[in-house]
């Protein structure tokens, strides 16, 4: 079987590369993609495997170019197989084994034989695009790049919930200050952090406070009385919230998740997180010490259908100010958790 491979760098991907959000565009906040080349490139070849899991599918397919050189390419998509079945890619059905597919992505720099792929050209001519807001590359009939799946102009009589205890789909993240305020000896151990070996999801590890809450995926409030629990997608966490008179974070032993005492301020629930055992404050490998305290204030919009979180994280033993992350849900009706079945890549 004859295939190509070509390489080129469009002009619209370089305006691309140079106008992506700072902070706000929450669908391509995570994971560096510094190992991957600028360069856009195509491969054509056979399906030999398909991989759908989290956090990133992965197809595997054999090519042989115009010299007979044989070769293994592994495509990781870039967003998730939760996050392309919310936009119409149904559980990687339409990559079958033996097919011949043709895909565009930027080549690793770091792990030979691998893409990062952003758009796939199937047998049949049709087009999956791979990344958030990404753009169709092939042309024909398109599969993925719409914002939800889920777009709730559908509600019957009565179905509206109120309140904050139902599943809320992320709109936008924002932290101020971008950078985040370190001391000199934080600023040294984040230089030393390497995503690749150190950070905990692409070993499918147990994440923790704060940076389990740094996703796009949804979450859910559940009322149990003298607890709330948050319920997060990502790596299938919980967090315990607790209500009752009297809660305290004192003689707890420290945890991955912290301790979370709740309050009501009106209609704002108020939940302070300190106690936290953890060493990441997010994806950038940021670090943070057993000082850290999380003031979170999650919010209901006028309309009811949109919640915002403030929250505050001070670490006088990791950063000279304090940080601000602000963000912003909407109610998706139907939308569920759905597992996460994460699994690791070799």
């Amino acid at each position: 079987m004859k295939v190509r491979t070509r390489i080129f760098l469009t002009r619209s991907t370089m305006i691309a590369a140079l106008t992506v959000p700072v902070f706000s565009a929450v669908t391509e906040a995570h994971h560096s993609r510094a190992e991957f080349s600028e360069d856009i490139l195509e491969i054509e070849g056979e399906i030999v495997a398909v991989d759908w899991w989290n956090p990133h599918p992965m197809i595997t397919m054999y090519t042989v170019d115009d010299a007979g050189l044989e070769k293994t390419w592994r495509i990781e998509s870039w967003q998730s197989a939760n996050s392309l079945e919310r936009k119409g890619v149904p559980d990687g059905n339409l990559f079958r084994v033996g097919d011949r597919v043709t895909v565009a992505g930027r080549e690793s720099m770091r792990r030979p034989g691998l893409v990062l792929g952003t758009n796939v050209q199937l047998a049949d001519g049709g087009e999956v695009i791979l990344r958030s807001q990404g753009e169709p590359h092939f042309g024909g009939p398109v599969v993925g790049g719409v914002e939800w799946s889920l777009d709730g102009s559908d509600i019957r009589a009565g179905e509206e919930p109120q309140g904050i205890f139902r599943v809320w789909s992320i709109d936008s993240r924002d932290v101020m200050p971008g950078d985040v305020p370190l001391t000199e000896a934080a600023a040294e151990q984040a230089a030393s952090f390497d995503e690749l070996r150190d950070h905990p999801q692409w070993s499918c590890q147990p994440e923790g406070m704060p940076l389990v809450m740094d996703s796009f995926y949804p979450i859910e409030f559940t009322d149990h009385g003298e607890t709330i629990s948050l319920r997060l997608e990502r790596t299938d966490a919980t967090r315990t919230i607790h209500m009752h008179a009297g809660a305290s974070s004192d003689n707890q032993a420290p945890s991955r998740m912290g301790y979370s005492v709740g309050r009501w301020d009106g209609d704002t629930l108020v939940v302070t997180t300190d106690r936290i055992d953890y060493p990441y404050f997010d994806d950038d490998g940021t670090p943070q010490t057993g000082s850290l305290v999380i003031v979170e204030r999650f919010e209901l919009g006028d309309d009811r259908r949109t919640l915002q979180s403030t929250a505050i994280a001070t670490d006088p033993a990791a950063f000279t100010a304090p940080v601000t992350i602000l963000t912003r849900w909407r109610w998706v009706p139907g939308e569920v958790i759905k597992p996460w079945n994460c699994a690791v890549s070799d």
